[in-house]
């Protein structure tokens, strides 16, 4: 059942297009869930099956769908259930949901939208209250589900780490240039660290006059540093065009992401993802050429450090490099494997 009405065809899936369920905000589609979810044909429905998969947000059928007697997994992608924002700031110390979501939406999306979504914050238990009744939550990654064991104990008997499998990326042919060129690909996001990548550019704009840093998703912004290269909204096959004479992608997230794929789609592609040691980056890179280019989160200097360090090297090197990361990514997501840990949690919860 989706809110996507034009949704991809898959053999043997039968779509209920539900387009209540394609809301512009959670609470929104929270609302619209728990209305769903009290209709008879959704009863029908639930009785029909075996187990409830909930991918997304729509957490508040699953109080309806225990009362019907049927299994529910959750799979999580993000912190939703103990984060308003969904996201855990690396280092978090803040002592309340309420202030990490000002300070996440001041520097986000400004004053105005902070001072509205904090008070909301405490309308987030109800996320925590209907996720803790599942039966089985999956996450992407350790790191995730470490942090969501110690913040949510009460899933710590029923959550499993299942990495997503791997995007499906058309093979790149490197061609590296005389210019050096970096892809960033975060836009404009605070979380996403794009105020240290300008930071970065100004520190070496006099030193590398080759050095190009293009940035995707970028648009209407002013003074962007002259070595950097605002390319807006471009298709997914354009981007991965890009990668071919790229030597590195920077990557300053601020947050705990659970699995990046902006970082498994650049080890896939041969370029180096110079990346903060954040959320499920080190247990993806771990016991690969990217795991030397970690950085420390915000840490500025490191991460100056660790592109110039790509910088002066051949590009022999690094087209040797590129190619022990997609086999490394290619070893640690195996696509059978995921498939079968995902099957497996099926059968396991409908016995």
């Amino acid at each position: 059942m989706t809110g996507v009405e034009d949704h991809e065809v898959i053999d043997n899936v039968v779509f209920i297009h539900e387009p209540r369920l394609k809301a512009s905000n959670k609470l929104e589609l929270w609302f619209n869930a728990y209305i769903v979810s009290r209709e008879g044909w959704f009863r029908k429905l639930v009785e029909w099956a075996d187990v409830v998969y909930i991918p997304r947000y729509a957490y508040p059928v699953i109080p309806r769908v225990k009362e019907l007697g049927r299994r529910v997994i959750v799979h999580l992608h993000d912190y939703q259930p103990i984060s308003y924002t969904s996201i855990i700031f690396h280092g978090d110390d803040f002592k309340s949901d309420f202030t990490c979501t000002f300070h996440y939406e001041l520097h986000q999306h400004g004053l105005v939208k902070a001072l509205v979504a904090s008070p909301l914050t405490p309308i987030n238990r109800l996320a925590r209250e209907w996720v803790s009744r599942a039966d089985a939550v999956v996450c992407v990654s350790n790191r995730q589900c470490e942090i969501m064991r110690e913040r949510m104990p009460e899933i710590r008997g029923k959550s499993v780490v299942i990495y997503n499998p791997l995007p499906d990326v058309s093979p790149v042919r490197k061609e590296l240039g005389d210019d050096k060129v970096l892809l960033y690909l975060g836009s404009s996001s605070f979380v996403k660290g794009f105020h240290l990548v300008l930071r970065v550019a100004n520190e070496l704009l006099g030193k590398y006059r080759d050095l190009r840093i293009l940035m995707t998703k970028i648009k209407g912004y002013r003074s962007l540093p002259s070595n950097c290269v605002a390319l807006g909204e471009l298709p997914y096959q354009d981007v991965v065009k890009l990668h071919s004479r790229v030597y590195a992608l920077p990557f300053p997230s601020m947050w705990e992401e659970p699995l990046p794929y902006v970082v498994l789609e650049s080890m896939l592609m041969g370029t180096i993802p110079i990346a903060a040691r954040t959320g499920g980056v080190p247990e993806v890179v771990v016991g690969s050429p990217a795991e030397d280019y970690l950085f420390t989160p915000g840490n500025v200097d490191e991460l100056i450090d660790k592109i110039e360090t790509v910088l002066t090297q051949s590009r022999d090197y690094l087209l040797d490099v590129g190619a022990k990361l997609k086999e490394h990514v290619l070893k640690l997501f195996s696509t059978e494997y995921v498939e079968n840990r995902i099957v497996g949690l099926f059968e396991s919860a409908s016995s």
